[in-house]
């Protein structure tokens, strides 16, 4: 397993559009439709929302289980799990069917149990000792550019948890709106991309999409 450095900010619309414009200056869109896409997310938490309350009480080694699939494209689904350690991440991913998706959006996990999938059968133990039940589905707007040094990737992200339309309008409507920024690297972020950042009033957060979408959704409390 590999880690990555992981940095998360807010941004409001003007400086989004500032550092936008830096950035495709000096990094190449993702090769994926253009570096523009809607994400699909289904997460998945106990009874009492550990994985959430893991979170905002800022534990530094944490996991997630989500389902994820692109621009409505039910072709090509994967569940992954997401493992962070303070700012350092690394993901595992297993493909799961249409049929095999439906029945995780309705809490019905048996096929994991008897998976030969080593992701599917670790969600199955989990899924025994904690009563894992779908948390919350949404969707989101990204945009994403790459960098080969340092492997970095940055990622705009908007529209977080609202209701999209339709994937081929949101995929292609104007940029701009407020958002997430996110910045992913291996082992070093090569100057040429920090200076991209410099002298912008960026929010550095922790916080994560899945956190702000379920307290909109399920009015999570965030101190409880």
């Amino acid at each position: 397993m590999k880690y990555r450095h992981e940095l998360k900010y807010y941004l409001n619309s003007q400086t989004a559009a500032i550092l936008r414009g830096r950035v495709r200056g000096v990094m190449r869109p993702d090769e994926n439709n253009g570096g523009k896409y809607v994400v699909h997310n289904l997460y998945f938490d106990d009874a009492c929302y550990s994985y959430y309350y893991s979170k905002m009480r800022g534990g530094l080694q944490r996991e997630k289980y989500r389902v994820r699939y692109y621009n409505g494209d039910l072709g090509f689904i994967r569940l992954e799990r997401k493992v962070k350690n303070g700012n350092l991440s690394y993901k595992e991913n297993a493909v799961l069917s249409e049929e095999q998706y439906g029945m995780m959006r309705v809490g019905d996990f048996r096929f994991a149990l008897t998976s030969n999938e080593p992701l599917l059968e670790r969600f199955a133990n989990v899924h025994r000792l904690k009563n894992l039940r779908p948390a919350v589905e949404y969707t989101y707007l990204r945009e994403a550019y790459m960098y080969e040094p340092g492997n970095v990737r940055i990622t705009f992200d908007s529209e977080i948890g609202h209701d999209i339309p339709g994937v081929a309008a949101a995929a292609n409507e104007a940029p701009g709106k407020a958002g997430m920024l996110e910045v992913k690297y291996d082992n070093f972020l090569p100057s040429a991309i920090a200076g991209l950042l410099g002298g912008l009033p960026l929010g550095e957060t922790e916080m994560s999409k899945y956190c702000y979408v379920l307290e909109r959704k399920r009015r999570i409390q965030p101190h409880a």
